[in-house]
C-alpha cells in the first residue's frame, strides 16, 4: 500500500458512496429468489460491507480500518466499477456521464492505491 496518508476527504466520501452503491445492489438483490447459500453469503457481505462504511461514517480516516476491513473497502469499489460497467449510460446527458467517469476513475485510483 503506497500511503494511506494520501487518501483526502474527497476520497472517504468517494469509498463511502463505492460501499454504499454496494450496500444498494446486495439489497436489490436479496429481493430476488435465491438459494439459501447465496442469501446467506449476500448477507454476510452486506453486513461486513455495512460495518465498515458505518466506520468510516464515524471515524472519516482509513486509519481506523484493519487490513481486513481494506480488503472490504476494495471489494466494494471493484464491485462499483461492476455496476457502472454493466448499466448502460447512454440515456444520460454528456454532464452525467462525465460525473460518472469521474466517479469510476476515482474508484479505479483508490484500488490500485490500496493494491501497492
Amino acid at each position: 500500500m503506497k500511503s494511506l496518508a494520501s487518501v483526502t476527504d474527497k476520497d472517504i466520501e468517494t469509498i463511502k458512496m463505492a460501499l454504499n452503491d454496494s450496500i444498494s445492489d446486495m439489497n436489490t438483490e436479496l429481493k430476488q429468489e435465491l438459494s439459501p447459500e447465496k442469501k446467506n453469503e449476500l448477507e454476510n457481505y452486506k453486513a461486513r460491507y455495512s460495518r465498515v462504511f458505518d466506520k468510516l461514517k464515524q471515524s472519516g480516516s482509513m486509519y481506523a480500518l484493519n487490513e481486513n476491513e481494506l480488503d472490504i473497502v476494495a471489494g466494494g469499489l471493484n464491485d462499483a466499477i461492476a455496476l457502472i460497467e454493466e448499466n448502460p449510460t447512454d440515456d444520460l446527458s454528456d454532464e452525467e456521464n462525465e460525473e460518472i467517469l469521474g466517479y469510476k476513475n476515482d474508484c479505479q485510483r483508490l484500488v490500485d492505491l490500496l493494491a501497492l
